[in-house]
């Protein structure tokens, strides 16, 4: 009969100290919003090595090179397009996994 009393006091101490860490921990939801918010931020400023202008640019010299700046310009600045989303998109997962990774 005293193990059962012991029992019963430890199933209390345990649901007891799971209830108090839940609510002083920040839940996952609420975490999650706030680094999407953060990254989200974070990545609109973060400069980007290049982008549709620069793209064209190098595409019209390279079009340049064999004769049709034009239709160079045109798939640099497609190219330029890519890497500058790839850029904002690592930047992003970037801000975001440190902000998640942080207590």
């Amino acid at each position: 009969m005293k193990w059962l009393s012991y029992l019963v006091a430890a199933s209390i101490l345990i649901i007891a100290s799971s209830e108090v860490r839940a609510q002083t921990q920040p839940s996952f939801e609420a975490k999650h919003q706030r680094c999407d918010a953060f990254a989200k931020n974070a990545m609109a400023s973060a400069p980007t090595s290049t982008g549709v202008v620069r793209g064209a640019a190098r595409g019209a010299v390279g079009g340049a090179i064999f004769g049709n700046a034009g239709a160079g310009a045109a798939a640099g600045a497609v190219v330029g397009a890519a890497r500058k989303s790839n850029q904002k998109s690592s930047a992003y997962q970037t801000y975001y996994n440190n902000c998640m990774a942080s207590p």
